[in-house]
């Protein structure tokens, strides 16, 4: 494994957030700006984003480990759910911090960090099945990561609430894949621009945000750590154990528990401010794990070997 290209993307991560931090702290954006930095990444460029990352040529030589990637994903979601109902009914009692968690035990920075890692472990042949792994991520992540952060939302179903520009996205990448539909140009290369743009300005609103609570409080909180260590090694760990005895190939097996081993995703912090719930808390869940993970992720490397 490549130590320098995980440490590389994580520095990349935190001089963003250090960059969102001094902005806040030279006003140059200030909470509103943030929110509004925060509202445009969810409805504008992670929808593209989404589609973009759906952009991948499907042939019949490769259908069966597509297939099997899938369906890794599926057990990979089912497990990270399990632990996301179980574990925060003992970090916390609100509801809607409660879901803050929640969310951040699931989805995981797959798009910034997924990508790198897993190549400098596996060689270039690993792009194309992590890109598999992330498909089912949008179409989660503005439906079940919605109703985790706002479980109110769910007690009266309104179908409103499935119609946003993350499904849209979502559904229409996963229409164009099994399509084998490639968008054009000069539309893909808009929608390619609009997409590389959420991980940067993401990890500057998560600095922003930061900078909005005293320096003391981004160590301090216990609860952000025992969370993290569920997300960075007790799920890979616990999906190497189910997968183990039946998926032979290493890298169909090694791709997902590294990929289940990546820090929270920036996505949290978005949609909690997008939804009004506890964007500190999440806030601090990307910044505490993001730094975690540079021990974790050779743990769990070495875990693979």
């Amino acid at each position: 494994m490549d130590f320098f290209v995980v440490i590389n993307s994580i520095l990349v991560l935190f001089i963003l957030m250090a960059i969102g931090y001094a902005s806040f702290k030279a006003k140059i954006i200030d909470r509103s700006g943030a929110r509004g930095l925060s509202s445009f990444l969810v409805n504008i460029t992670l929808p593209c984003l989404i589609i973009i990352s759906m952009q991948i040529p499907l042939s019949e030589e490769i259908f069966g480990n597509t297939m099997e990637m899938f369906l890794i994903a599926g057990i990979y979601y089912a497990l990270s759910f399990l632990f996301a109902i179980l574990v925060p009914k003992f970090l916390v009692k609100n509801d809607l911090e409660r879901g803050v968690y929640r969310f951040m035990l699931v989805f995981s920075n797959l798009g910034f960090m997924g990508i790198p890692v897993t190549i400098a472990m596996f060689g270039e042949g690993a792009a194309f099945y992590t890109s598999l792994f992330m498909l089912p991520f949008g179409l989660l992540v503005f439906s079940a990561g919605i109703l985790m952060l706002r479980p109110d939302m769910g007690r009266y179903f309104d179908l409103k609430l499935f119609i946003n520009p993350g499904i849209i996205a979502s559904l229409t990448g996963l229409i164009f894949f099994f399509a084998g539909y490639t968008i054009p140009d000069p539309f893909f290369e808009v929608i390619d621009i609009l997409g590389s743009l959420t991980t940067p300005l993401a990890m500057v609103v998560v600095g922003a945000l930061l900078a909005a609570m005293p320096f003391s409080d981004m160590f301090s909180d216990v609860k952000i750590y025992v969370m993290s260590a569920f997300r960075l090694l007790i799920i890979p760990f616990a999906l190497f154990i189910l997968l183990r005895p039946f998926v032979d190939d290493p890298l169909i097996l090694g791709i997902p528990v590294i990929l289940a081993a990546m820090p929270v995703a920036a996505n949290a912090v978005l949609l909690a401010e997008e939804y009004n719930v506890d964007s500190d808390a999440a806030s601090k869940g990307v910044f505490i794990s993001t730094l975690m993970c540079v021990i974790t992720i050779p743990v769990i490397g070495i875990l693979l070997l």
